[in-house]
């Protein structure tokens, strides 16, 4: 199961809306066969790994192996064929699943019923952490048409993201591979307006793999004055600039002829003080779930990260720390809150002299 996990991840960044798949066909405790779903509106990964069993392999071979499966084969049609018929019809005598489907639609109509009432031996709740893990994004988008939030930061031990010195980043180059790995597995990346006037950066995907194997995610700029420079590197036929209800059309018109996407947002009706909190965040989720953007990646700044805490709206936060202390020069990861927060279930991770730190949200 393990192994179909790390072949889930393969289709990171290609198969939204749909989740990450990872399918492994043992005979005999040796693997025969593996794939993955790789893109949206393709095979799913358990007809990838059956159809390359069968090129090397008998019927009588496929009879008697077991399919390692992450999530529950589906049982509706959608861009493909349904899942569960295919697995069956296969002949395989053991299915083992790591995740149930939390897909509504699927309530009663359980695959894992059908093929054990076909009298195929069927075990769940394998590594079911690590497989529900890779579906995190899905299940929320696919019950509640909101997209999940994750936040990342990166900032020295007194919880700084900005610092004195000449060097680009706080943290070390492992951190910001694992960031463009984040990049890649995300829909879209949100910064705010000042973020762009300020590093004019590309929010794009950097690591070394072919173009054709990246994906670089939408850019969301939150400008409620839309001061975005029309020569921001960010802008192009993939961003999306936020603003409030009620700006200069000459300016909209402007920043529309760049390419970008705009989109304007209500007043809040409970008003913060703070740049960004006067934009009603959920209804920016509700749009960009409409929009299928099942995860965002909220990279900052500290009003960014205020806003966003303070509307309870980031499920998860990825917290990479730096052995430095830069004291109160410098900008704080976020301002007054309005409640605090427990990281559950903290996974710690040491990158370098950097660690990083997870976790699901809980909103005290």
């Amino acid at each position: 199961m393990q192994m179909a996990v790390a072949e889930a991840r393969k289709g990171s960044g290609f198969v939204q809306t749909n989740p990450m798949v990872g399918a492994v066909i043992v005979h005999n405790e040796k693997v025969i066969a593996k794939s993955y779903h790789a893109k949206y509106g393709g095979p799913h990964a358990e007809v990838r790994a059956l159809q390359a069993a069968r090129k090397k392999h008998s019927a009588k071979t496929l009879r008697e192996s077991t399919i390692y499966i992450t999530l529950e084969p589906c049982t509706r049609q959608g861009k493909t064929p349904p899942c569960a018929p295919t697995v069956m019809a296969s002949g395989v005598k053991r299915v083992v699943i790591g995740a149930t489907d939390p897909n509504p639609h699927e309530k009663g109509r359980s695959s894992i019923g059908q093929m054990r009432r076909a009298g195929i031996t069927v075990t769940t709740g394998v590594a079911r952490d690590e497989c529900e893990y890779l579906i995190r994004a899905f299940s929320k988008w696919i019950n509640t048409k909101h997209p999940f939030v994750i936040g990342k930061v990166g900032m020295s031990i007194d919880g700084k993201i900005t610092h004195p010195s000449q060097q680009q980043y706080i943290t070390n180059p492992k951190s910001l591979h694992r960031v463009h790995e984040l990049r890649q597995e995300t829909d879209a990346i949100l910064v705010g307006v000042n973020t762009i006037i300020k590093d004019d950066p590309m929010l794009n995907t950097r690591l070394k793999r072919p173009e054709s194997r990246l994906s670089h995610p939408t850019k969301i700029i939150l400008d409620s004055r839309l001061r975005t420079p029309r020569n921001s590197q960010a802008l192009d036929d993939n961003t999306i600039i936020v603003c409030l209800e009620g700006v200069s059309h000459k300016q909209r018109h402007a920043l529309a002829k760049t390419g970008a996407d705009i989109i304007e947002l209500p007043l809040q009706k409970q008003q913060g003080k703070l740049l960004f909190e006067t934009m009603n965040m959920k209804a920016l989720l509700k749009e960009l779930g409409k929009r299928g953007k099942t995860s965002i990646l909220v990279e900052g700044g500290s009003f960014v990260f205020t806003s966003f805490i303070n509307q309870k709206l980031i499920d998860e936060f990825y917290i990479f720390v730096a052995p430095y202390l830069y004291g109160a020069t410098y900008l704080p990861f976020t301002y007054a809150l309005k409640h605090s927060v427990t990281i559950e279930d903290p996974q710690p991770e040491k990158l370098g002299d950097n660690i990083l730190v997870r976790g699901y949200a809980k909103y005290n």
